[in-house]
């Protein structure tokens, strides 16, 4: 349609000597765009003797006003038909011009019929009128000049400079300056001369209003344009000034809207299925400027440089850039997403709310008081305030109360010194995850534990590629030693300012204010070492090193270093060891070992002077 407007309805022509085809003139004034409405023919007495009366041939009438031509009126013949209506046959041709002489509106058709009282017209045969920069063309047109009603149910066509449309019924109204296409329809937009993609509109009915450049479908409403398609129970949308393109659409009830990549021929890169869907478009250019889903939102969106992504909502948000291309989207009230493609949506990540950076790759979740922030993979499971998942695939970090668990599975290499057949928990203020490095690193108050081992530290990190483990802040690790026939279950704690577990090795060190607490006795050092047992956490071995001290009841010893054997349940201590005790007693030697089994201690002297002394714990 064009944003041309007439000041007035368009008179065709007028005569001066017959006044039904001055009224032909005005009746067939035409703005085009419609309403439907129901004719109702005025009943008409025939002529008598039902034959054809008042015959005019080869009939050519000019209206002149003030001197200049206004109208033009052409036809092959004129008569009274026999039913009792007025006929201008054959080649009819009415023109309607300006005060400068130009062409306003012009008909031409193969027959135009009306009443005597000229308030009802049939246009027949090869219809086409042209007014206010818009054609309509059929095969019949009806006029109801009451009602400033032009209708066809036959099947017509319209155009203007920017809009083509086709349909079974077309009626446009004068009076409201409004189309209406029914029965089943087909509307294009493209500015004329201007490169770009064509909109189509389809649906059972259509409704423009042209003063207000607004429109509405009606069943099975379908759009396609500005590489996005759309379908929907119904469709309101708002045209530019121009009317060369739409500003923006509202498609309402089963909603789908899809959109492709730049490049001609591009797959579909995303779509929202959802009950209500508002689409803004970007003046100039007729591309996807934002989406606003409502009512059970569902965003599947695609990726070159990564997995799909399926999003649920009660809302979601769409923005755009300037080519095209998706900038951000964001799901509000509640939002489920799945990454994967098909059955392998193993990873997911849900919450209250979430916002997508396109150019980052960075999806942010919130949660809410009462329900955390989830995300959720076949290795792993974290709740939290927020977590922000990407840039690449499997990092994420996340704040606020964190809660992890780090699931076992197939090829599994465990975290640090934890089992990997067997589920680890982790608490902390904060977690970062690098997917391709396989590496989580825990901080603030962290604690994990599995079955009966535990961690407490400050920080915390994991690596999946190494097995290794690292701890800082303040580290406490707490290991059993299953029962074994006659022995009972042994619990250790080791601890110290920073923690290494090197899975190559088994081995498990601590530097910096270290300790060991075992059944019955307490060793204190600067640095102590622990080899844990094949897949287990239990210490078969440890040696300890720099500022030594042992404590076992009311006796200590202090030394350089010391080591300890499980399988003997003994400590020795090497390095110019002294033993004393809570009296003020003391003991020199060159070896001192602590029989844990037996509560014996036993101060041994090297070199000629060889003793061993034997003392009762």
């Amino acid at each position: 349609m064009s944003a041309q407007k007439a000041s007035g309805p368009v008179r065709f022509a007028g005569l001066a000597a017959a006044a039904v085809l001055i009224v032909l003139a005005g009746a067939v004034a035409v703005h085009l765009a419609g309403r439907r409405g129901a004719l109702r023919p005025a009943a008409v007495k025939p002529p008598p003797e039902d034959r054809v009366v008042d015959r005019k041939e080869q009939v050519r009438h000019k209206e002149y006003k003030e001197g200049k031509l206004v109208s033009d009126i052409r036809g092959d013949s004129f008569f009274l038909g026999p039913d009792g209506r007025n006929h201008l046959r054959g080649a009819v041709e009415i023109s309607n011009f300006g005060p400068a002489g130009e062409v306003v509106s012009r008909l031409t058709a193969d027959e135009v019929v009306y009443d005597p009282g000229a308030v009802r017209f049939t246009v027949a045969g090869r219809v086409r009128v042209e007014a206010g920069g818009v054609v309509l063309e059929g095969g019949s047109f009806d006029y109801d000049k009451a009602n400033g009603l032009f209708r066809t149910t036959f099947g017509g066509a319209f155009s203007s400079k920017t809009m083509t449309g086709r349909a079974e019924e077309v009626s446009y109204v004068e009076s409201a300056d409004e189309v209406l296409l029914s029965g089943g329809f087909r509307v294009g937009l493209a500015a004329a001369g201007r490169a770009g993609e064509t909109i189509v509109l389809a649906g059972d009915s259509f409704l423009y209003r042209r003063r207000e450049r607004r429109g509405r479908v009606e069943g099975g409403a379908d759009f396609s344009g500005g590489r996005c398609r759309g379908e929907a129970r119904s469709l309101s949308f708002a045209a530019a000034e121009d009317e060369s393109a739409i500003e923006s659409a509202v498609f309402d009830g089963a909603v789908r809207v899809v959109f492709t990549g730049n490049a001609p021929g591009a797959p579909e890169s995303g779509g929202v299925h959802a009950d209500r869907v508002e689409v803004s478009f970007t003046p100039g250019t007729g591309l996807v400027s934002s989406v606003e889903a409502g009512g059970n939102a569902c965003l599947s969106l695609r990726s070159p440089a990564g997995p799909g992504t399926l999003v649920r909502a009660s809302a979601a948000a769409l923005t755009f850039g300037a080519d095209g291309e998706l900038a951000k989207w964001s799901a509000s009230g509640g939002f489920r997403a799945e990454f994967g493609e098909g059955d392998d949506r193993g990873r997911i990540l849900e919450g209250e709310s979430a916002a997508y950076d396109a150019p980052a790759r960075i999806l942010r979740a919130s949660g809410m008081p009462g329900r955390p922030a989830v995300a959720d993979s076949p290795e792993a499971r974290v709740e939290a305030a927020s977590i922000s998942a990407g840039p690449a695939e499997g990092d994420l970090e996340a704040s606020g109360g964190v809660k992890g668990l780090l699931k076992p599975g197939e090829g599994s290499r465990g975290a640090g010194f934890f089992s990997a057949g067997t589920a680890v928990f982790v608490f902390s203020e904060s977690l970062v995850f690098r997917g391709g490095a396989g590496s989580a690193s825990f901080t603030g108050d962290v604690r994990a534990w599995q079955d009966k081992e535990f961690l407490l530290a400050g920080e915390l990190e994991f690596s999946e590629a190494s097995g290794e483990m690292r701890g800082r802040g303040g580290v406490a690790a707490g290991l059993t030693r299953p029962a074994t026939g006659s022995t009972p279950e042994r619990r250790v704690e080791l601890g110290g300012e920073e923690m290494a577990f090197s899975a190559a090795d088994r081995t498990l060190s601590f530097t910096e204010k270290s300790y060991v607490q075992l059944p019955g006795a307490r060793l204190a050092a600067e640095t102590i070492s622990a080899v844990l047992g094949g897949e287990g956490t239990a210490v078969e071995s440890l040696t300890a090193r720099t500022g030594v001290i042992l404590s076992k009841g009311r006796y200590e010893g202090r030394a350089a270093a010391a080591s300890y054997q499980a399988a003997a349940d003994r400590i020795t201590l090497t390095g110019r060891p002294v033993l004393t005790d809570k009296q003020g007693g003391s003991a020199r030697g060159d070896k001192l070992t602590f029989d844990l089994g037996d509560d014996k201690i036993l101060v041994e002297n090297e070199g000629q002077g060889r003793s061993t002394t034997i003392i009762k714990s």
